[in-house]
Formats: structure tokens, C-alpha cells, sequence
């Protein structure tokens, strides 16, 4: 198929497009709205070597290392039970089912996230309630600074906070609006090679009906109408009286006359 072939089915099939793109979207913000609303709490943290005699290039690998290794171990299960176990009284009824349920439950709760090789993590905790997101937030970083010797071998690395626990003032997950421009893009690019695919009208999808076009009937096409038929008059002369006779009847008897 040529590319002005391609154009021409494209605005042919407006309707069809249209009407995928529709139900894609509308498919995506159900099943956003459908999932539980979450807030973010985020915070970043910097890894930092005492190291003396290193060069800048050594020292910026090292930061790169630990920080992959500290943003790993945040989801390991040791260090959900400390998270748990700690004292800022997290709710453990919100991470229930079996343990390896509960493993699961907190890897999608706390996303980490490294930036290249500055140390820098930074780390996001979402939860339907936003003061346990918060908490969570603070246990993390408490046991991330303070009991970072237990995941690493060095004595000369020390963790300090960059930005606080900033807590979100709406939901941010499920992204009803990210979710939403990549439903238009997918749907439009879906919608495109379906009509490609399947050309033929059949396979048209029409949200509003067809659009039938009347076709109009030639001048010429049309029936001729029927004639109207006017009855003659015939008249003759009485030859008593001189005078003018209209004659109505039968053609035989006017003839006869």
C-alpha cells in the first residue's frame, strides 16, 4: 500500500480510529481508578567515604558501588524486618498474607534510585495512608545511616540526608495522567495498524452509525409523467334554429347527427 493510499484509509477510517482510541483510554482510567489511590513520601540520601589517598576517579566508582548496594538492600527481607521492628510503630497489618506475600507487598512499596556515580539514592515509599508512607520513610533512612555497616565491609562510609521525607499533598499512584497520555499513544499507534491490517469495510467499527450517501436519480432516470387527458368539446349547428349545439354522448350518435 502507497503512502497516499495509506492518507486516503486514514480519513476514511476517522471513525474507526477515533472509536479504538476511545475505548483504549477508557479501558486505562477504569483500571487506574480501579487500583488503590497511594501518596509518596520521597526522600535522597548521599553515601560519603572518609577515604585518604584515593584518587576522585576511585572514590566516584566506590560511591557508584555502594549506592546500587544500599538501594538493593533496602528491598531485601532482613531489612523489612528491621523496618518493622523498629520504633517508629508501623502498621504490620497493612503488609498481611504470607511472608513471601509481605516480601512482595514491600518491594512494591519502596522504590530506590540511584543517580550515576555521586552516591546519591533517592528513595520513594507509597502507601494509601499518608503518615505510614511518612514513617516508613523515616525508618529507612534511620537504619540506612545507622546500621549501614551490617550490608557493607568498610568502617569509613557514612550516610547523611540530602532532603528530608517530603510527603505528597494528592495521590500519585496509580499516574492517572501519565497512564492516560500513554493509553492515546498506544491506542492511536494500535488503531493505525489495525485499519492497515484489516482494510476492508467490514471490518470498520462505527461508534455513531454509518453515514449512508443518498444518491441522486438523473433528470433523464425519472418517469416520465402521465399526461393529463382533456375531454373535447364538440359542437355543431342546429339547422332549425341557426344556433350552436354543444353534442355530448356517444361518438356514434354525434357522427349520426
Amino acid at each position: 500500500m502507497e503512502f497516499n493510499e495509506f492518507l486516503s484509509l486514514i480519513k476514511k477510517k476517522k471513525q474507526t480510529i477515533f472509536t479504538l482510541m476511545l475505548v483504549g483510554i477508557m479501558l486505562t482510567v477504569v483500571l487506574s481508578l480501579a487500583q488503590t489511590m497511594k501518596y509518596s513520601v520521597e526522600s535522597r540520601l548521599l553515601v560519603v567515604q572518609n577515604s585518604v589517598g584515593d584518587d576522585s576517579y576511585t572514590l566516584s566508582k566506590s560511591n557508584e558501588y555502594l549506592g546500587n548496594l544500599f538501594a538493593e538492600v533496602v528491598h531485601s527481607s532482613s531489612f523489612y524486618d528491621q523496618v518493622l521492628n523498629s520504633n517508629y510503630n508501623i502498621d504490620r497489618n497493612y503488609f498481611s498474607g504470607t511472608y513471601a506475600q509481605q516480601i512482595k507487598k514491600w518491594q512494591k512499596t519502596v522504590e530506590t534510585k540511584t543517580q550515576s556515580d555521586t552516591g546519591i539514592i533517592d528513595i520513594s515509599v507509597y502507601h494509601p495512608n499518608v503518615q505510614e508512607a511518612k514513617k516508613i520513610a523515616l525508618a529507612i533512612n534511620d537504619i540506612l545511616i545507622n546500621s549501614n555497616q551490617s550490608y557493607q565491609g568498610g568502617q569509613n562510609v557514612r550516610i547523611n540526608i540530602i532532603d528530608q521525607p517530603l510527603s505528597s499533598a494528592y495521590p500519585t499512584k496509580p499516574n492517572l495522567l501519565y497512564n492516560t497520555l500513554a493509553a492515546v499513544l498506544i491506542s492511536f499507534f494500535f488503531s493505525i495498524f489495525y485499519i492497515y491490517i484489516f482494510p476492508e469495510e467490514k471490518h470498520s467499527i462505527y461508534l455513531f452509525g454509518k453515514k449512508t450517501k443518498k444518491v441522486k436519480t438523473p433528470e433523464t432516470l425519472k418517469a416520465p409523467e402521465t399526461p393529463k387527458i382533456i375531454p373535447i368539446k364538440y359542437e355543431t349547428i342546429d339547422k332549425e334554429t341557426d344556433e350552436p349545439v354543444r353534442l355530448n354522448g356517444n361518438i356514434n350518435n354525434i357522427i349520426g347527427r
